[in-house]
Parts: structure tokens; sequence; C-alpha cells
């Protein structure tokens, strides 16, 4: 008989807009580099929408959809197999499909780069996306600030401490910032025991936000704690708040962990097959926001006793000079499609 394990995370609730708050977040951050978040102002009918306007992208015919195929700019349609995220182990690409829109503006939630036209066909389809993006960094610009307080980064002249990652993610400024439609599909005829919807890998940017639904679990996470790969459930709504989406997955990235010299975890994760799934063949339909800085955001130390101690890390191998936002997250894409890195 299948038990279903219980949620190894924490649950966050960022009504709480205090110190305590703060710090319970970093400590959460700091061990298993993921966590829960309510309190976070989507609507369970908001959501509901989003899922279903990416069900129907993904069912549209895949030629339409490789006309939008991604571009170097992480920009577009990723194809099956065209992402290996798990490039040392994995042999084959990821058996999923995905949409990324990249080039985001915040202050429209606009993407300067061309986006399949099917969404902008229907006014209200393209008005649910652009108010989803908005709202999404503006949620990620909170949990950011709820970051810096857990640090008790000093100011700096008129700079507040609370707002140093904030300076870093203007909204107008060009940003590796990706929101992304995915769709695994459910597929009996594979075995699930070595068969990997996403291979094992760590998120690039600062943090990432996560949509998941019920019945569709898959994502699990090596946790730094146990030193074993640990399922992450879907987790209801509490009472507390009614007509809200559940809590949302937030994990830190590789530019959290950079900036604080490894104190936060960027957490390798990955997607798997888990036993229900096997059982019904059941599609897998996520929906995640990756929050990058700008790109000329230098991956420098934060200011924070917390981090002064701890041996510097996002620096180049043979010197001291930072690496930019723009350069990592280049690294990582050439790896992850094969693209060269120049």
């Amino acid at each position: 008989m299948f038990v279903i394990k219980p949620n190894p995370l924490k649950i966050i609730d960022l009504s709480n807009e205090d110190q305590e708050t703060a710090e319970e977040l970093v400590q959460a951050a700091a061990t298993q580099g993921f966590l829960f978040i309510e309190g976070h102002n989507f609507t369970q009918a908001e959501v509901d929408q989003l899922f279903q306007i990416s069900r129907e992208f993904f069912h549209l015919p895949h030629d339409y959809k490789r006309q939008y195929a991604i571009d170097e700019t992480n920009h577009g349609y990723a194809d099956f197999g065209g992402e290996t995220l798990d490039p040392i182990h994995q042999k084959k690409g990821d058996p999923k499909e995905a949409l990324n829109i990249s080039g985001l503006d915040f202050t429209t939630g606009k993407s300067t780069k061309p986006i399949p036209d099917w969404f902008t066909q229907d006014p209200k389809r393209e008005a649910l996306i652009n108010e989803t993006i908005i709202k999404l960094y503006q949620l990620s610009i909170k949990i950011l600030r709820f970051i810096a307080r857990g640090f008790k980064i000093e100011d700096i002249g008129d700079l507040k401490g609370e707002d140093w990652f904030g300076t870093k993610c203007a909204p107008e400024k060009p940003s590796g910032s990706t929101f992304r439609l995915l769709h695994y599909p459910g597929q009996k005829s594979l075995d699930p025991d070595t068969t990997i919807r996403a291979g094992a890998h760590t998120d690039y940017g600062s943090i990432t936000l996560l949509f998941q639904k019920p019945h569709e679990e898959g994502l699990e996470i090596y946790s730094p704690v146990t030193k074993h790969w640990e399922a992450v459930p879907f987790v209801p709504g509490s009472n507390k708040f009614q007509g809200m989406a559940p809590p949302i997955v937030v994990n830190i990235g590789d530019l959290l962990s950079y900036w604080t010299s490894g104190y936060l975890k960027s957490t390798l994760h990955r997607v798997k097959f888990p036993i229900p799934v096997r059982e019904t063949g059941h599609d897998r339909y996520s929906i995640a926001f990756f929050s990058h800085p700008n790109d000329d955001a230098l991956l420098e130390p934060v200011p924070s006793e917390l981090v002064k101690n701890i041996k510097r890390e996002g620096v180049r191998e043979n010197d001291d000079e930072c690496i930019s936002a723009a350069e990592h997250l280049k690294r990582r894409l050439a790896a992850t499609y094969g693209w060269k890195s120049e």
C-alpha cells in the first residue's frame, strides 16, 4: 500500500510582516532551500484559470507551438527532449514541454519578445498572463524583502537594508526573469524508476515560485538535512485563507546562494513519477516564475554579519572579480540546451 509521507517543508505565512517571520523564512531557506508560503494574494480562481490556459496551450498543434521555438535568450517553446537539466547523468532530454516567456517588463507584465499569438488573440487571456507576471514579480520582491530583514542587512547611506535585493531587481531593466508553463505527459509505457521527468538541478536565479496541482505530484528535493530525496507534496490551503490558492512552493536559486556565500541553500531537485501517477498515467502541469536580478547585478556578498565570516562564493576561480547575473545565466543555459557559451 502506498503511504503518503508528511510534508518535509516549512509553511511560512507572509501576512505576518514581522521580524520573527523574516527570521523563520531565512531559517527554512538555510536548511532545506525550499519552503511553502501562504498569504500570497493569489486566489484559487486566478490559479485555476492559469492552469486551464496552460492545458489549452499545450493541446494546440505541435507544429504551431514549434513556430515559437526557444532561443538563446531563454524565450519560447521548449520541445520534448530539448532540455537536459542534468547533462552529466542524462543520456536523453527531459520528457516534457514548456513555454518560457522572458524579456519581461514588470511595469506592464509584457515581454519585449514575440509570444504565441494564441495568447494575444483573446484580450482576457492576455490580460491574465500580464497581470499574473506583475503579481509574481511583486511577490518575489516581497519575499526578498523578508530575506533581507532576516539577514539584518545593514543600511548603506540612504539605502535601507531591507531594500538591498530590491534595488537589484528594477522592474523596467533587463533581467533573466522568466514566467514558465510546464507540461509533463503521463506515460505508463515508460519505466518510472529510470525515467526522470526533469533531471536533478538547481535553479539559476534568485528565487523560484511554483504552483502545483493536487494529484499531479512528482517534485522531489535532495534534502540537505536528511541527505535523501524527499517528495514535496501538494499542500492544500488553510482555513485562514479561504478562497485563496494553496501555498506556493518557493526555492532558493544559485544567485541567492552566491550572494549569501552559501548560507542559503540552492537545493538539488527533480521531477519523477510517484507511485499514484504511475498507476493513473496522470499528466503533470505546473507553473513557475524564475526571479532573476537585473543583468548587470554582481554576485557580491550581502552586507550582513551572517555572511561576513563565511568563505566567499560566486567569484571567478582565479581572482576576486564577481560575475554578473547575466554571465551566470548564460553559462547555465549553455549547459542545459547544449548552446555555446563564450
